[in-house]
């Protein structure tokens, strides 16, 4: 299994040096430089010019930029940031721990919720309820998340008062009232990614449990004295595969979706971050956060592959039947 993982490893690095330079080029073909946006279109003095440019390395080709910043990256250096002077991977590292907290929780509620709506639907097709909850889905799907993210502030921070509209939750006297804080400012963000993923994974599930129920371990674990609910066990058990990999398809569409949701909530987290590093034209600290995006979902992929593997024992033997021919 090591030496697969490590080929797959292997086979990411052309497409991180590919995503690097497209994102650097993309980024010196937008009109103005930094010193431009930070001024407000306008220009500072002839010296603060010059010395700015000079610090930025601005009067050299975009080429020479992008190399300097390669044989930096080589070094375990991302650079500065343009804006603050900071180094890129602590401001990077500043804002990760709200985005992965936002994308781990979004990914807990869609299974959380999809899993057994998907399993109640295949149990009882064609239903009142099973039709009613797929209308809903799929109305749900239907909705932007910036849209989607404006109804529940609407409804739940301004109308009813239930809910922070934005921000940061507070600093608790003690540690359970921080948690809570932080559980009631993540609340609506979470849902408001989540909307998308429980159609997605909801019709995959119902999908995948109708064609499991009518199997014949189903009927033996039935015929062995199980209850219906050790035998659904059975059930979510071989069909394990599919909800894998859905997980490399909802996580990237969450990284994507966070841009707007922390927009709107004000969340210090990494898509407001890129948001805000683009408008700046902060190239550093955008083509930092564009290379982790970029591992972050080729690690995705591979923590796939794993899984793959653990809840697969076909997948391992055919691993081993492939050294076995090659050796």
């Amino acid at each position: 299994m090591i030496p697969f993982l490590v080929r797959r490893a292997l086979s990411s690095v052309p497409t991180l040096l590919g995503i690097s330079v497209l994102t650097f080029a993309i980024l010196n073909l937008l009109p103005n430089d930094p010193i431009q946006v930070w001024s407000g279109g306008g220009y500072y003095s002839a010296e603060a010019v010059e010395h700015l440019r000079s610090e930025l390395r601005l009067e050299q080709s975009p080429a020479a930029r992008y190399a300097s910043w390669g044989l930096a990256l080589l070094r375990g250096d991302l650079g500065r940031s343009m804006r603050d002077g900071r180094p890129v991977a602590a401001v990077i590292v500043s804002a990760l721990p709200w985005t992965l907290l936002l994308n781990f929780c979004s990914v807990i509620l869609i299974y959380g919720v999809a899993v057994p709506f998907g399993l109640f639907g295949a149990s009882s097709p064609g239903s009142i309820a099973d039709r009613l909850g797929r209308a809903l889905l799929i109305l749900l799907y239907a909705v932007p998340s910036f849209a989607a993210a404006l109804l529940l502030q609407q409804w739940f921070a301004v109308r009813l008062g239930w809910l922070p509209l934005q921000g940061v939750p507070d600093r608790g006297a003690t540690a359970l009232g921080t948690t809570a804080s932080l559980a009631r400012h993540l609340l609506l963000p979470t849902i408001c990614l989540a909307l998308s993923g429980w159609a997605l994974v909801a019709r995959y599930a119902r999908a995948a449990f109708r064609s499991a129920l009518g199997r014949e371990f189903l009927a033996v674990a039935r015929a062995k004295g199980l209850s219906r609910l050790r035998a659904s066990g059975h059930v979510v058990a071989n069909t394990a595969v599919p909800f894998i990999t859905l997980l490399a398809t909802i996580v990237p569409g969450l990284a994507g979706g966070s841009v707007i949701v922390e927009q709107i909530f004000s969340l210090p987290g990494v898509g407001r971050l890129y948001l805000t590093s683009i408008e700046a034209r902060d190239y550093p600290v955008v083509v930092g956060l564009t290379l982790l995006s970029a591992v972050l979902v080729l690690s995705g992929h591979l923590l796939v592959d794993v899984l793959y593997l653990v809840v697969d024992p076909r997948i391992r033997s055919g691993l081993l039947d492939e050294r076995s021919d090659a050796a």
